[in-house]
């Protein structure tokens, strides 16, 4: 029989809490388990209608005993588990006792259990999920000896453990698939998502930050791990609408940072506080960034016209103002007089509610959808 120590109960504990936060290290921490019980087999399975054989984290997985059981042993594999979603969660059991002396007799025990040398297990349903269950059991081999009273007293308390352990995965689990798809939404955006301390030291950027910071010839990059406006005046523009936004006042503001080169865009930035449910521990003053490249409008032809009820004629020649051609260009190209196209514009300044070329300009690239081009 097996005498665990102080230190071997708190490092196998230690290693659960951790592959709470961290799902990654389970394997590991259960094979700590394994090695306080002196058990052949453990294992953490999922049991339930969409449950795969890849669902359980063991010490010793064999792919073909496990294609076996999903093959062939399927309606005792369903009887073993309508048994053990009989137990109250977190309730720890012996096998023998639940199922009885005749459960050797078993396709299941005879066929996958025995050659995997699991001769008696102790046992807990640690979560129920929607008609599904987590369930965590530790297994003793032909040779050894059965697990005694201690040894059981000690499982149950480990059970309530691996009880907590799985929840907080479970619960972890869909805030992680939340900022995964948070992310993913944003990384679609040709919006820059950029998340800053106040002192400008970079601790986020979304796939469009990342391209913004890395473009050379831009207005904005990195120097040093810091956020870093290329122009010297802008740079203290920077720096103080970040301040601004970290401080407890959380003032928001916006600038503009001009392109140095014909080859880059400007870039129009807005500065906030970033909200305190979103905020990492210890960095409740970061500040979040978001910018645009005002790149010129080009394309989207039905869409101007739908969004604005333009003419065919009326949507090319907004269309051209917002790409940065004048008015005589534009005249010129789509081959209309200078008469036709003030018509044009006078139209377009009344269905627009503009009342300048660069309003126009900047409003069709507003009103466009800022998703990246792949």
């Amino acid at each position: 029989m097996v005498r665990a120590n102080l230190d071997a109960v708190t490092g196998a504990v230690d290693g659960l809490l951790d592959a709470a936060l961290d799902f990654r290290q389970m394997p590991g921490a259960i094979e700590m388990v394994r090695h306080l019980f002196d058990g052949s087999k453990i294992c953490l399975g999922y049991f339930g209608p969409d449950s795969h054989p890849d669902d359980a984290i063991t010490n010793a997985s064999d792919p073909d005993l496990n294609a076996f059981l999903y093959r062939e042993l399927m309606p005792d594999a369903v009887r073993f588990s309508a048994r053990v979603a009989s137990v109250p969660i977190g309730s720890a059991y012996r096998d023998h006792i639940l199922f009885g002396e005749d459960f050797r007799n078993s396709r299941l025990w005879r066929e996958w259990m025995a050659p995997q040398d699991m001769f008696g297990g102790m046992a807990s349903r640690v979560l129920d999920i929607d008609g599904s269950f987590w369930m965590f059991d530790v297994q003793r081999g032909r040779r050894q000896e059965p697990f005694d009273a201690a040894e059981f007293e000690l499982f149950e308390r480990v059970a309530g453990v691996m009880r907590r352990v799985t929840l907080l995965h479970q619960q972890l689990g869909g805030v992680s698939i939340e900022r995964e798809m948070a992310r993913r939404a944003l990384d679609e955006l040709s919006l820059a998502v950029i998340i800053v301390d106040r002192n400008l030291q970079l601790a986020y950027a979304n796939a469009a930050g990342d391209e913004l910071l890395a473009d050379p010839a831009g207005p904005l990059g990195l120097r040093g791990g810091r956020l870093w406006a290329r122009a010297a005046p802008e740079q203290s523009g920077l720096k103080d609408l970040v301040a601004g936004a970290s401080d407890l006042a959380g003032a928001r503001g916006q600038m503009l940072l001009r392109a140095r080169t014909g080859a880059a865009c400007d870039v129009s930035l807005c500065v906030t506080p970033l909200p305190a449910a979103y905020a990492l521990p210890g960095r409740m003053n970061d500040v979040m960034l978001v910018a645009r490249p005002l790149e010129p409008a080009g394309g989207g032809l039905a869409a101007v016209r739908q969004m604005f009820d333009l003419t065919e004629a009326e949507a090319k020649l907004a269309l051209g103002l917002a790409s940065g051609l004048s008015l005589i260009d534009l005249a010129r190209q789509q081959g209309i007089r200078m008469t036709t196209a003030r018509t044009h514009l006078a139209r377009v300044f009344w269905k627009t509610g503009t009342r300048q070329q660069s309003q126009v300009a900047a409003l069709l690239r507003a009103a466009e959808l800022p998703m990246r081009k792949r």
